[in-house]
This record gives structure tokens, sequence and C-alpha cells, in this order.
């Protein structure tokens, strides 16, 4: 990437001594073009590796623990898709009208997706709340009262809140050209991935397999290798576990353990510590959700302030 990069540099420097400079403009976005693709790619292999066959991945795939970096990757493709716009030389004040209206609808998009995130959360903390209020019971000695509370976390159905308009496609026929068509083949893999991405944490966070089906086909991207391992290897685990995260299946199986035996102290400091786990796992989600939310919203009204300063 450092010699792509210096290459791309050289060539932006000494424009004179291109021998075609209207086929080495193509080659020079293509290259830049593929530039994002690989550090994409590689920001992917980095936040959410795949483990080799046989071996133990760090983070499980479906578990919250794991689940929870995938926001992480969100704000790292923002960067490279900035790095792009600024290495092709077309910041957002030049964007034709598509672009413009590529970028907006994105933006919307994800500020109601991480809403939904928050909704989810705000549905598992409840739930978490609910069994610990049964414990407290259990200790109280209030045993019938206690197993009104030790319920097993329920899926979470967001409904009418989950929202997604339409299936994007990459439009090879295109009408636009040069150095718009570059930001709109880098924008619809952006919104592929963060799609995709989102349906993982929905699905984790909801203990629901809806969003992460319907959001994938939204995402229309796993005919590219940019996404097809990833994908591969959680549509099997989704569809398996019927989206229900590592984490949430412990506690349920705990809770029901401790219904047959609501006098077992070991049951009961098990459950607890599960639950003290997956509080901090829900803090950590919450407070990447806010300051994402926060971040694209920023980067938004920048956006729409440079179209208005444009205009003037």
């Amino acid at each position: 990437m450092v010699l792509l990069v210096e290459k791309i540099s050289h060539f932006l420097k000494n424009p004179n001594r291109m021998e075609n400079h209207h086929h080495n403009s193509e080659a020079l976005l293509a290259s830049s073009l593929q530039g994002f693709r690989f550090d994409v790619s590689k920001i992917l292999n980095k936040v959410l590796p795949i483990p080799e066959p046989g071996t133990e991945p760090e983070f499980q795939f479906l578990s919250l623990a794991w689940i929870q970096k995938c926001l992480d990757v969100i704000p790292l493709i923002h960067r490279a898709f900035a790095k792009l716009v600024v290495e092709i030389d077309h910041p957002m004040n030049r964007w034709g009208k598509t672009q413009v209206e590529e970028y907006l609808g994105y933006s919307l998009n994800l500020l109601e997706l991480l809403n939904s995130v928050t909704s989810g959360v705000s549905h598992l903390s409840h739930a978490k709340l609910c069994i610990s209020h049964g414990l407290n019971l259990i200790e109280k000695s209030s045993d019938s009262l206690a197993l009104e509370h030790l319920k097993e976390v329920q899926p979470y159905d967001i409904g009418k809140e989950f929202k997604v308009e339409g299936k994007i496609t990459e439009n090879e026929e295109s009408s636009c050209l040069g150095k718009d068509l570059i930001i709109s083949r880098s924008l619809w893999i952006l919104k592929s991935i963060s799609l995709w991405v989102f349906g993982v944490l929905l699905s984790g966070i909801c203990g629901n397999v809806k969003p992460y089906m319907e959001l994938r086909k939204s995402a229309g991207l796993f005919d590219d290798s940019l996404i097809r391992g990833w994908d591969s290897v959680l549509a099997k685990k989704v569809a398996e576990n019927c989206g229900v995260s590592k984490e949430v299946k412990e506690i349920n199986e705990i809770a029901t353990a401790l219904k047959a035996a609501i006098a077992n102290g070991e049951v009961v400091k098990e459950l607890r510590r599960r639950l003290k786990g997956l509080e901090d796992l829900m803090q950590t989600i919450g407070k990447k959700t806010n300051d994402l939310f926060s971040e694209v919203l920023a980067e938004r009204g920048k956006f729409l302030d440079s179209l208005q300063h444009t205009r003037k």
C-alpha cells in the first residue's frame, strides 16, 4: 500500500511526465479504488479476524464480546473513504448530484440503524435487570416471587423501527464518469459493508435472525471477495443459533437451571457473574453506539454546510 500511495503521489505531482494523460488518469483512479478496497480488507482482517480451521478464535463468532468489535469497523472504513476522497482530489463540494444523494441517504440510514442498536441494547438491559431482581428476591428468601423474574431473555423484534430503503446494487452502467464514478463505487462498498456489519450487530443484540438475513440481502455484496469469507461463517452461525448470542444463551441456560434448584448458592453466584459480564458488554456497545452516532451526525452536518457554501 505504501508503494501504491507513493506511485499515486508521484503522478499527481508530475502530471507533465504522463505519456497519455487521459489513459493514466483513468489508471490512477482505478488504482485509488483498488487501494480503498485493500484498506477495507485490511480493516476487516484486523478488527474481525477469521480464525484458522481447528483453532479457537479470540472472540467466538456470535458472541457479544466479538460482535461489539463490529462497531469499530464503521469509523475505520469511513476514514479509509475520506483518504480516497483526498487521494483523488475530489472533495464533497465537487460531487455530482447522484453522489450527494447517495451519501446523504447512507448517513441517514446509518443514524436509523444506530437508533435500532440502542433500542436492542435497552431490551437486553431491561432483561438483565429483571433477572437481577429475581436473584435479589432469592437472597431475601422470596422464592415464589423470584420465579416470576427468572425468565429467559426473549428475542427482540425491532419491527417497524427496522428500516432499509431498497436493495443496494452497483450500477455498472452509471452515467457518471471519472472521479464521480469512483466515489459512487466506493460509496457502494461503504454502504454494503456497513449494512452487513449492522446485520451482525442487531441479530446478536436482539437474539433475532431477521436483521442479519434482511440486511445482508440489502447489502448485495456477497459475490464480492471483500466480505464473502465473513458472511459464509456468520450466516451458518446465525442460522444455527437463531441469532442468539453466546452470552445470552448461557444466561438463559443458567436461569433455567436455577428455577429447578432455586436455593443453589453456586448457581446464583454464577448467574450474577454472567449478568455482570453482560452488563459490561452492554455498556461498551452503548458507548460505542453513542460515539458513532455523534460522529456520523457531525459529519452529515459538515457535509450539508459545505453544500450550502458551494451554492452561495
